[in-house]
């Protein structure tokens, strides 16, 4: 591997899905295993043409990631012959990060023993919660029981690179259930942990029913509080907050949506999925049989794209590192867009001061504003073409 070779991230999404939980968004489908097949075939067709496609011989594969959907519902000899394409794409980096969603109670032991020997080195398990009536609300076909017999098993499988996510602001949940599930989680001791508040997205169930009234959200107040007693809980439990919704203990930090926050390349596969690359980004069709349709007669499933102006890359940069704990390295951000933050954004710099530090050079978000990243993120951004 030269040094003036590039890190590259891959992804693979994968849409099927044993049940829709009410507040999924992504991309996914039920009842469809059957298409698997067929689209194992458009997966690999649309791998090999980007192989012909695209000029990578001035990159490396750092990361590849499975998501979905629920990668599990592959067979691991469906999903070695697309790690077997991906690895043929450019030169493979030196510890590679490979990570795989599953669900508990979908992964057996066998299964999982096949991931590790195809080289898949980090698991992140879906657990979101252990409250059983909070589970049942959110569609989660997997019992507390189950989250913990699946951890054991990966545990078993060899992997030592674990990640176990979890939801808060649940309509439903107490401040007190949320205690208890961190509680629970850090006393298992995964590697990694995610944690997100639960969000209404726009053609959901979860939409549907706030829509209608048959649903209420929690109240504000108490969604900020649980996240920052959260936050709190897991840093003294020694998770670090590394980025607004990730906890890790040092050097377990999600490689893969580090390079994602930090503007690394990536290419994506599969129905839904998102490209970053050359100055572009670009997105496959959402629709699995459009998807397999248009890689068969055409050899391509995008369905749009677009050039990353200037402009673009100045807004995009402030929102995902000030995402991130270490913040924005301001003499980076100068040298990329001949422009003086301190200078230009002066007056809302001043009008944040009580949130945002500056340290060693970078612009960060303080305790004290972590809730309101988005906010002052936005602050940021809104004259930054000016």
């Amino acid at each position: 591997m030269l040094p003036t070779q590039r890190p590259l991230s891959l992804y693979v999404h994968v849409p099927f899905c044993k049940a829709k939980c009410t507040y999924c968004d992504f991309y996914s489908i039920v009842g469809r295993e059957l298409s698997i097949p067929a689209y194992l075939k458009s997966v690999l067709r649309e791998i090999e043409l980007s192989k012909q496609a695209l000029d990578l011989s001035g990159y490396f594969i750092d990361t590849i990631f499975f998501g979905g959907g629920t990668p599990n519902l592959l067979k691991p000899n469906h999903l070695g012959q697309i790690l077997e394409a991906l690895l043929g794409l450019c030169l493979s980096g030196e510890n590679m990060e490979i990570g795989m969603e599953i669900n508990p109670g979908e992964a057996s032991l066998v299964n999982l023993r096949a991931y590790k020997s195809l080289g898949i080195n980090r698991i992140s398990i879906g657990m979101q919660s252990f409250q059983p009536h909070l589970l049942t609300f959110m569609s989660r076909i997997h019992s507390a029981e189950k989250s913990f017999s699946t951890y054991e098993d990966v545990r078993i499988a060899g992997f030592n690179n674990v990640c176990a996510d979890l939801i808060f602001a649940v309509p439903g949940q107490t401040t007190d259930h949320w205690i208890a599930d961190l509680e629970r989680l850090v006393n298992m001791q995964p590697e990694h942990i995610s944690t997100y508040s639960l969000t209404v997205e726009e053609g959901t169930a979860l939409h549907r029913w706030v829509d209608a009234g048959h649903i209420k959200m929690l109240e504000e107040t108490l969604d900020t509080g649980m996240y920052s007693f959260g936050r709190d809980f897991l840093e003294t439990s020694g998770y670090p907050n590394y980025e607004v919704s990730n906890h890790a203990r040092p050097g377990y930090e999600c490689r893969h949506n580090l390079n994602y926050w930090t503007g690394v390349e990536y290419l994506g596969f599969g129905p839904a999925a998102h490209a970053y690359f050359g100055g572009q980004r670009s997105w496959n069709i959402r629709n699995l049989d459009g998807y397999m349709s248009s890689m068969k007669e055409t050899g391509s499933a995008v369905a749009d794209s677009e050039v990353i102006t200037p402009f673009m890359a100045r807004n995009e940069m402030i929102l995902t590192r000030l995402r991130l704990a270490q913040g924005l390295n301001l003499s980076e951000y100068s040298t990329m867009f001949h422009e003086n933050l301190l200078v230009t954004k002066k007056h809302i710099l001043e009008k944040w001061t009580d949130e945002l530090l500056i340290e060693n050079g970078y612009l960060k978000i303080a305790r004290a504003g972590w809730a309101l990243t988005d906010e002052i993120s936005s602050d940021l951004m809104s004259l930054t073409n000016a």
